[in-house]
């Protein structure tokens, strides 16, 4: 008897912890967000050599940070997640768009993010 009940509540937790990975929002639930998190589907919204800077503002808002590279402007959307609740891994993104002189995307794409320049103590505390 005691054999079942520990193997039959073994197999509901089990059941319990796999499907919270798999139900939208929970698995991130009570984590620690800062910046803007852009999406798969708003990055394939934008195309390089057509999409212009009011096209990325319009999908995805104002950016976090702004650069003039030479003729080039470089807007970047950071993103911080820590503290997920019972799966996953932190997430430090960026998300990088350049422009030409005339406004139009030329390249974009995500990098690693930039570590440790949050405003945000937590954050700062967990290297992000």
């Amino acid at each position: 008897m005691y054999k079942r009940s520990l193997a039959g509540l073994s197999i509901a937790c089990a059941v319990l912890l796999s499907a919270c990975g798999t139900v939208p929002g929970l698995a991130d639930a009570g984590a620690m967000k800062t910046g803007t998190q852009v999406s798969a589907e708003q990055m394939a919204g934008i195309v390089d050599n057509k999409s212009t800077q009011a096209d990325v503002v319009a999908q995805i808002g104002q950016p976090n940070r702004k650069a003039q590279v030479g003729k080039q402007v470089v807007w970047y959307y950071d993103f911080n997640q820590i503290g997920q609740a019972l799966i996953g891994r932190n997430i430090n993104e960026t998300t990088v768009f350049e422009f030409n002189g005339k406004g139009t995307v030329v390249s974009h794409y995500k990098t690693g993010g930039q570590h440790g320049s949050s405003s945000n103590a937590l954050l700062r505390a967990a290297g992000q």
